[in-house]
């Protein structure tokens, strides 16, 4: 796996090990009523299981700041969820960004607005790849800080003509590269898409 690669490179085991958590709670206020607390959802990234051939990794909005110092909203898949560990042992003290919860997500990239497609009144997203050394296909990602968050989406395959009959809900998520971004799945999901994207 990508993710493997990338904190392989980035970190010594020497220096300690990694924690890893499969799901944390993200809670928001409403956008309606900043003083209401609306009920927490659960944001998953669960490895292969007889369940989830693939995997069950949920789809969330991080609000990220490039090196220009602008910050954007991304669509991102949450693959994994950990933090460094230093042994008690050990003279060595993590930077601030390392202190707290990190998330190794995928990327996707807008492809169209609801604009484009009124008849939908929805955006649509794509899987973001690039080619690495030996020439093979693979899923851009990235660690950002939990924080990053701001809320979870909803993303509905882009099906095509034909639904392959041996894809099923449960490999949906991984099985296609092009998504609608449901802004339609509750009211605060509209709003955030509506006054964010605006």
């Amino acid at each position: 796996m990508l993710w493997l690669q990338i904190l392989s490179l980035c970190w010594d085991h020497g220096y300690g090990h990694f924690c890893t958590w499969n799901q944390f709670r993200l809670q928001l206020h409403s956008a309606f009523q900043p003083r209401v607390i609306v009920p927490s959802r659960v944001i998953q990234a669960y490895p292969p299981s007889d369940a989830f051939p693939l995997g069950n990794c949920d789809t969330v909005l991080i609000n990220v700041t490039g090196g220009d110092g602008q910050s954007s909203n991304r669509v991102a898949q949450v693959r994994l969820i950990f933090q460094p560990k230093i042994p008690q042992a050990s003279d060595l003290v993590l930077p601030m960004y390392l202190s707290s919860p990190l998330l190794y997500v995928q990327f996707f990239h807008f492809i169209t607005n609801p604009n484009d497609h009124p008849e939908l009144a929805m955006w649509t997203v794509e899987r973001t790849y690039m080619i690495d050394q030996c020439g093979r296909h693979c899923r851009c990602g990235g660690v950002v800080l939990l924080t990053d968050v701001t809320h979870t989406v909803e993303l509905i395959p882009e099906y095509g003509n034909k639904v392959d009959e041996r894809i099923s809900s449960a490999t949906s998520l991984e099985s296609y590269d092009r998504f609608f971004l449901n802004s339609f799945a509750d009211k605060e999901s509209y709003h955030t898409f509506s006054t964010e994207f605006a």
